[in-house]
Formats: structure tokens, sequence, C-alpha cells
């Protein structure tokens, strides 16, 4: 596949260089043409038409022109489906005695004048397609594939025609299956794996590329944003999800429109915008382990045709399921968070509008209780004076020791996450004929303070026991603008300007039995970066994209550690002034071919770029003085999008293949008596694989979901800051298979519909070290599985559900510390009763 991506690269060139010499040719026509020839998935509720009006306007990217007058008095019922829009428009029009009629491909007139009774034939044609009218509409013409919207490009684009191997979660998924947060999310994507150390250390992996190290200078290698917000701290991604629009995520470099960091991949987060009617939603949930979930939100003008506003709270709380010798009364891994969300949408006029949202979450949690599972190094007991007396506490096999009871933990020292997190963000957008311009300017704050017993032992028996104490401050700034073309013409294009400011604070406190060793690392980062890409449209049927960003970036650290006595970790006490400028420039090139208005092939070649950094937690000034080069990636990949049997089943494939260079890897290097984590860079890494996702509804109301990822992840050349040669292993948390499936069936029940779903995920093993010796993660298979029933007004919904129905314990996350091995096991069976009331 590499072969043939450097064998295009010269094509690829030439292309580049056609597309500037044209780049003023004028529009073409068939662009506009087909837009009403598309269908669209409509989700508009029961509602006054006006307001019903608006919702179709959005949902199929349309504008209308109706007097106020003409709709009063006048309601809808509920439309859901994949439609024409003609078709969408017959159904919400229907006993209205208004007609409409286009008056260009963007722009529809609605009044009475237009008025004509629908014929009495099944079907009539049009000069440019064939139109169902709304009496001839039936169950295997309603039984399509949602038609699916994504912003990957940053605009509004079918997924089915962007050139970008992009999965989508939308809010049917996100209510039924539960998701709340980043790590609910993994295993639903091909090639994605969420792993947490705790709440406030995921370890997000996307085809095998990811990060570990925590330390203030150092970066995510998948970037999360909030309503196009960038998330920059490891400390802050993994927070509630609730009250959204659907969650996107893009697989493979991102660089060119997401910026630096997003190497891996992205996550976009897309929350729920004010309606132009009041609306609102009140949930409650009652399951095991004392579960009691509070979910609500009010939408709606608050100044006619002027103001809208939405205000949404989230809260969770659960018992925990893991109990500890050592701590009577007390439950580790328990829930315990709330969030508020506020949005206010303010339309200074017909073509600019201001959006306000502020977002704010508290989470105050027990330990997450680890398990020692192998004990590759003699853990010895202790005596009275705190030395070692030469005897083992615990042999080799320690969780066999333990009888395998992995709800019952035998740390004695209580742990505790304690987090704040708050933002705030303005989005000003202005449109006419030259697009729209788009300013985004944010500033989010996380406060987090983490007590954890890194090694799951009993305190003051055996001299491995350590305890890790975390408090950080993470402030950012961060202002965007972009100017986006027009959607019509043969040539499209997104520019931009990026400024990123971040401070992080972070004092890691290492506690040992009698005694203590800090690390301290204050951090700011400026980054600033400009960017575009253009897609022209060379025939009908064929595009070519090309884009860039050159970042600049400089990163001022200052370091301190006291060891106050103690060599067990940190062996010196220095202060250290840190300082590193990066330059990048990470290009973006995309081939594709709408082969007919199902099928899509695409060919991409793009570069990632993940900036240097600083170690998070030296030993010595020596190695605090080694900087971490930045990482960089050749991307090449072939889609393939599609759609058959009449839009009822789905179908995309993608090929990849994917060469870095200095790869950034966390180690535990032995150090002194202990040991520590330290980063370094890998010389080469190469992946490949392939990825499958599947929608088949082959009657209304049954639907089938599936993905499946193969991956082949492996250092092409690789010696620690050992000596040690792990060149030939594979990267960690890099499983070879995943597969997710689900199935969905709706019917008519008793005056309502009745709901069922079941999700199936198979996640394959995976290393967590290099070396690819002895800390391997077992594969393991969830089930997930709900019931619901919902009126026929729509105005409520009780739901049973169940997530690891069949109660498999499993590892969820892995790590090696002193040279023994150490596990967070994933949360056995919940299951619960969900009751939701809207108005």
């Amino acid at each position: 596949m590499r072969q043939i991506f450097v064998g295009l690269f010269p094509i690829f060139v030439v292309i580049l260089n056609s597309l500037a010499l044209t780049f003023g040719v004028s529009e073409l026509s068939y662009g506009q043409a087909e837009k009403r020839a598309v269908k669209k998935t409509f989700s508009i509720m029961a509602q006054p038409l006006s307001s019903a009006l608006l919702d179709f306007g959005a949902q199929a990217n349309l504008s209308l022109l109706v007097r106020k007058a003409d709709t009063e008095g006048l309601t809808v019922k509920k439309l859901t489906g994949s439609f024409y829009p003609r078709d969408a428009l017959n159904i919400l029009l229907a006993d209205t005695k208004l007609g409409f009629d286009y008056i260009d491909s963007d722009t529809i007139s609605i009044s009475p004048d237009l008025f004509r009774p629908v014929p009495p034939e099944p079907a009539r044609q049009t000069a440019d397609q064939d139109i169902t009218t709304d009496e001839t509409l039936n169950e295997d013409q309603l039984a399509t594939v949602d038609e699916v919207i994504v912003t990957s490009l940053r605009r509004r684009s079918n997924m089915q025609k962007v050139p970008v191997a992009v999965s989508v979660i939308k809010p049917p998924l996100i209510r039924e299956a539960r998701i709340h947060d980043i790590e609910d999310v993994g295993t639903r994507i091909p090639g994605l794996t969420v792993a947490s150390f705790s709440i406030g250390q995921p370890t997000i992996h996307m085809r095998g590329v990811g990060s570990n190290d925590d330390g203030a200078a150092l970066d995510n290698s998948i970037v999360l944003f909030i309503d196009d917000v960038y998330v920059g701290r490891i400390t802050s991604i993994n927070m509630s999800f609730f009250d959204l629009e659907q969650i996107e995520i893009m697989r493979g470099p991102q660089g060119t429109l997401y910026g630096k960091n997003a190497i891996g991949g992205a996550i976009n987060v897309t929350s729920k915008n004010p309606t132009d009617h009041l609306t609102g939603e009140v949930e409650a949930t009652l399951g095991n382990y004392s579960r009691f979930d509070m979910r609500a939100n009010i939408s709606g003008p608050l100044i006619e045709d002027k103001l809208l506003g939405r205000l949404a709270f989230h809260s969770r709380k659960r018992d925990g399921w893991q109990k500890s010798l050592f701590l009577p009364g007390i439950k580790q891994n328990d829930e315990n968070t709330w969030a508020a969300r506020g949005k206010l949408l303010l339309a200074v006029n017909d073509t600019t509008q201001i959006d306000l949202n502020g977002d704010y979450s508290r989470d105050d949690l027990e330990s997450t209780g680890r398990i020692p599972v192998v004990g590759r190094v003699p853990v010895r007991l202790l005596g009275p004076d705190g030395r070692p007396t030469g005897q083992r506490a615990l042999p080799t096999d320690i969780f066999s020791a333990l009888g395998g009871n992995v709800r019952t933990a035998i740390n004695s020292d209580r742990g505790f996450t304690d987090r704040t997190i708050w933002g705030l963000s303005s989005r000003i957008s202005r449109e006419g004929g030259f697009g729209r311009l788009l300013s985004i300017t944010a500033l989010r704050q996380t406060d987090f303070t983490w007590l954890e017993d890194s090694t799951g032992l009993p305190s003051s028996i055996t001299d491995q026991k350590v305890n890790s104490n975390v408090n950080e401050k993470h402030r950012q700034f961060s202002q965007e603008l972009r100017w986006i073309s027009p959607d019509e013409g043969r040539l499209k294009h997104v520019l931009g300007f990026y400024y990123l400011y971040e401070h992080t604070h972070r004092i890691e406190n290492f506690i040992f039995p009698r005694r203590k060793s800090t690390t301290d690392q204050d951090n700011e980062t400026n980054s600033f970066a400009i960017f575009g890409e253009a897609t022209y449209a060379i025939t009908k049927k064929v595009s070519f994209t090309a884009g860039a960003r050159m970042t600049y970036e400089n990163k001022n650290m200052v370091q301190q550690n006291i060891t106050n006595g103690d060599r067990t970790i940190l062996l010196e006490d220095f202060t250290l002034n840190n300082k590193g400028n990066w330059t990048d420039f990470s290009p973006n090139f995309v081939l594709s071919w709408q082969q007919s208005d199902d099928i899509m092939w695409y060919g991409s070649l793009s570069r990632g770029y993940k900036s240097g950094g600083f170690q998070g937690a030296p030993a010595t000034r020596d190695l605090a003085r080694r900087i971490i080069d930045p990482e960089s990636v050749w991307n090449y990949e072939v889609g393939y999008k599609s759609q058959w049997l009449d839009d009822r089943f789905r179908l995309n494939l993608v090929g990849f293949y994917s060469d870095y260079r200095d790869l950034q890897v966390v180690q535990f290097k032995t150090e002194g008596n202990f040991g520590v984590f330290q980063t370094s860079n890998a010389a080469s890494a190469s992946l490949k694989g392939v990825e499958l996702e599947f929608t088949l509804k082959p009657i209304s109301g049954l639907e089938f979901f599936g993905s499946y990822a193969f991956l082949d992840a492996t250092y092409d050349q690789f010696n620690d800051l050992s000596g040690r040669d792990f060149t030939g292993n594979v990267l960690r948390q890099a499983p070879r298979h995943s597969l997710y499936l689900a199935a969905y069936y709706e019917r008519d029940f008793y005056k309502g519909r009745l709901r069922f779903r079941a999700d199936y995920r198979y996640q394959g093993k995976s290393f967590r070290e290099p070396d690819n010796s002895v800390t391997i993660q077992p594969g393991f298979d969830l089930v997930d599985a709900s019931v619901a029933y919902e009126s026929a007004d729509d105005s409520w919904e009780a739901t049973l559900w169940a997530k690891n129905l069949m109660d498999k314990e499993y590892i969820s996350h892995l790590y090696v510390l002193g040279g023994n091995d150490y596990a967070l096991f994933g949360t056995p069976r919940t299951y619960g009763l969900t009751i939701t009331r809207n108005f």
C-alpha cells in the first residue's frame, strides 16, 4: 500500500499545480442541481408549523421564505426518517393548504398561492428526479439507513460524501448505550481503545497511537474538542458527556484542520443548541450499587426571534463495587459527579449570530482500587524498624494467592479524586456571499487533586508500597478564526488562524512508608498556527483536496525536585529551567471519486505532528535536561464508502499505512532503589490495518450495526534509554482485532412503541509495555442490552438496561511499577430503570 501511494505522489503534485492555475474557475451548476435530489435524515417533533419549518430548514440545509401569518395556528405531527427534502416538506405541509416551490437550489418559497392538490397518482415525474408523494410512502420505503451529517471538514456534510475515516455516535446510541464519558466510547469505534489509570489520566489510543505521560509539558496524541474548543490537558479529557447532539471520531492524523497533537486522531463532541420553541426533559435512573442519576434540560426563546437559551444538568451517583479488607465501610470504584451547561444564541441580524457557552463539572470520587496481579520482583516484609526482613510477603502469582477475587482489595490507604472543570466560550459567525466568517474564543480551567495507592498493597507492610499524590491546575486560552467558503461551486476552501496559551502547574508527591519526595513542574505553552484546505471539483465525479498547517510553538518550564533525603524515586535535588521551540509544516492531499450517488472512493496522503516537551518526573538533573523531540507521521490511506439495497445497507471500508518517526514512548525505567516513568523517542514505527463499518436496515424498525478493526503496529527500530532493543515488538494498547456488533428493533405496542437493543463488544489482547514480555492485557468481550417503552406522543418513556450483562471480570488497565504488574478491573454487571419525561 505504501508503494502505491509513493507512486501516486507525483500525480498529487501535478494536480495541486493545476489547482493553483484554475483557482478562479466559475461555479458548477451541477453541484446546485443535485442538492435537492439527495436524501436527508429528518427528526422533527410534533410542534407548531413555524418552528417545524425552522427545524426542516436546518436539517435539509435549505432557506425557507414564508410569511408568519400563513403559519399561525397550524401544527404538524412527528416526522422522522430519511426522505428527499421535497417529500419531507410535502408531509409537513399536508392539510395546511400551503404549497412550495424552489426559487433556487438553496431557497424554497412557501405560500397559499403555491398550493396545489396532490394528484391521485402514486408518483409524478419532475425534470430532475423521481418524486414520491406522502400518500405513497410505505413501510418498505421508510426502511432506509439514516443520513449522518458530520462537521469533520469544518462544514456540514453527508458522512458518505466526506473522504475521511470518521465514525459518528448519535443521540439514540448515546442514550440507549448510556455513554457518559470517553471510556464508554471506546470499543464501539474501530481502532479506538480507552483505559484509565485514573479519571485524570486516561490512556486513549487510536490505531495503536496514544499518550501515557502526564508531565506538565507533554501533550496528548488524540485530541478532544468540545463544541470546536480544544481541550488541552490529559486531566480534563475524561469528562462527563451529556445533552449531546453527536460525537464524531476521526481516525488517523487530522493536523490540517485540527492542529497540533491530532497525530492519532480527533474526537469532536457537539452539544445540543437552543431551540426556537419551549422544550424540556427530565430523567431519573435507579440501579444496583445504589445508583441514582438525574438529567434535565430546558430550552426555548428568551426574546422572540432574537435570543434563544438552553440549560442542561446531569448528575451520576453510585456506590463502589470493590471493598478493601483494611478499609471497613469504604467502597472503591464509585461514581459521584455532576455537571451543568448553559448556552445562549443571539441573532444580531439576518447574517450575524453570537453563541455563548458555559460549562461546569465536579467529581468527588473514592480510590480506583489497584490489584497486584503479577509479582515479578520479590515483595519483602518489613520489620519493626522499617527495614526489609528478607521474607516474602506475597508469592509471585499474587492474584491467585488472593483467590482471584477482584472485588476485594488489600490496600490500606484511602485514595480520592477531587476535580473541578469549567469553561467559557463565544462563537461569532457572519454569513454572506463570501461564505462564512467564524471566530471562536475560549477559556478553560481544570483543578485536579488525586491520591492513589499505586500498588494496592497494605501500608507499612512491604518495601514496595508507594502512594501517588497529584495537585494540578491547568488554564488555557484559545482563539480561532476561520473563513469558510460557500458550499456551491467548483472550489471550496477553509482558511484560518489559531492561537493557544496553556499554563500547567503540577505537583506530584511519591509517598513511601515514613518518607516522601516531590517534583514540582510549572509550564507555559504558546502555540500559533495558520492553516488552509481547498477542494477543487476536477470533474463532476472527481475532486482533489490540498491543505496544510504551519505551527510554531514554544514551551518554558521550571522544574524542581525535592527528595527530603529520600532517594527511592527522585535521586537528586535540583531546580532547572527548560525551554524549547518547535516549528512544523503538515500537508494533506486527498483524491476522491464519486463513482455514483451511493459509492465513493478516496485516497489520502497526510502528515501528522505532535509537539516536543520535557520529562514528567525525571530522577536526576541529567534526565531533566533531555528534551523530548516531536514525533511525526506520514499516513497513507485508501477508503471506500457505499450504500446498497435502496439505502438499506451502508458499508464503509478503509485501509491505512502509517510511517512514524521519533514516536514518543513512556516506559518504567529502573533508577536507584525503585524506578520512574520516562519518555524517549522510538526511532521509527509502522502501523497498518483495515477498518470496516456497516449499517443494515432490512425492514422498518429493525437495524443492525457493526465495526471491525485489524491492526498490525510494530516498532521498526527502537532502543530504549537502557539500551534494550525492542525492534519488531508490538506497540502498547494496540489489539490486533476488535469487534463491535449491535442490533436494534422497535415496534408498535399498546398505544406506544417498544424498543429493544443489544450490543456486543470484543477487544483482543494487547501489550502494556514495549518489551512485550509479561505485561499483557488479556482480550475481553462485553454484552449490553436494553428494552424501552415510548409513549405515542413522545411525552415519556421507560427503559430497563444492563451493562456487562454477563458479569465478565476483565482487566481495564494494566501497568508495571517497581517490576510488578498492577491492574484495574472493569465495572461488573450494572443494571437499572430510567424514566424520562419530555415536554
